[in-house]
């Protein structure tokens, strides 16, 4: 047993009493919350007072446990000696077995019974909620994720082009974030999903999120591109009716040639000559005949 001393100056006495000696109360009010696969076990504090601070360790034990560890029990890693009224259960209670939970507090060197749930828990017992959804366009595509995806579900998200609803379709996935794409710009498109957990129906919907597919060029891009184009052809059509109107004649005549016309189609009154055409004669080549004769 620890002992604890008070000294009293005034009296130069010293007052000693002994940390609890009477055994420490069983806790109370142990119970686990499971939502969308995520279990968190809860205790009220220590109804007992402690010159130190209470420490909690929580233990489980499931169906390996028993029947191969001889009923033994294991703590759980993140809840050792924890000063939190609180533990998360979720990487311990790994599989689809059914849990025994049990936790106990400390105080000093004293510690109370354990105290278990009411029953066995298994993780499939777990409430489905709607899921915090995030929901933005990205390009020509809709981008969704989650703050937290569950372990062992699948969500299904459901897209349709806004006024199309009878038209939607469904994915399922198990890792987020997903980003729909190729979708039609300037359209706007609503997004929803529900949770699932193999054998069991979904979770209620989510809330619609509704977004818009934006041009991929930006909203000042085109009006510019336009407005530069009439300036260049102004400018253009400009410089070219002003080099028109101030040529002159010597000058263009000089910048513009023509190319001069043949010699005889410069005098139309003069009668054309007829070309001569040298003669030729016949042309004949030798030809050897040969007869056959037929001998009588």
């Amino acid at each position: 047993m620890r002992w604890f001393c008070l000294p009293f100056l005034p009296l130069s006495l010293v007052l000693c009493l002994p940390n609890h000696p009477w055994p420490l109360p069983a806790l109370q009010d142990v119970s686990i919350d499971s939502v969308n696969m995520r279990h968190t076990l809860s205790w009220r504090p220590l109804d007992a007072f402690c010159w130190t601070a209470a420490l909690y360790t929580v233990q489980f034990q499931g169906e390996f446990e028993r029947t191969i560890l001889n009923d033994s029990w294991l703590d759980s890693p993140k809840c050792r000696r924890t000063p939190r009224t609180h533990c998360d259960l979720t990487p311990d209670l790994g599989s689809d077995s059914d849990y025994g939970v049990r936790v106990r507090a400390e105080c000093g060197q004293q510690v109370t019974p354990w105290t278990r749930l009411n029953a066995l828990f298994n993780r499939r017992e777990t409430l489905l909620r709607p899921l915090e959804m995030a929901v933005e366009a990205m390009g020509d595509g809709v981008r969704v994720s989650f703050e937290r995806l569950p372990q062992t579900a699948s969500v299904g998200i459901t897209l349709w082009r806004q006024g199309q609803e009878q038209e939607a379709s469904t994915v399922r996935l198990e890792q987020t974030p997903i980003l729909f794409t190729a979708l039609q710009e300037g359209a706007v498109y609503c997004v929803r999903a529900c949770t699932y957990l193999d054998g069991r129906p979904g979770s209620a919907p989510t809330d619609t999120h509704c977004v818009t597919i934006r041009d991929h060029e930006e909203p000042w891009k085109k009006p510019t591109a336009a407005m530069v184009t009439v300036v260049v052809m102004a400018a253009l059509l400009f410089a070219v009716f002003w080099s028109v109107g101030r040529c002159k004649a010597e000058g263009c005549h000089a910048h513009f040639q023509k190319e001069p016309l043949p010699f005889s189609l410069r005098q139309p009154n003069r009668p054309m000559e007829q070309l001569p055409y040298p003669e030729q004669g016949e042309i004949c080549e030798p030809i050897t005949a040969l007869f056959l004769l037929e001998l009588t």
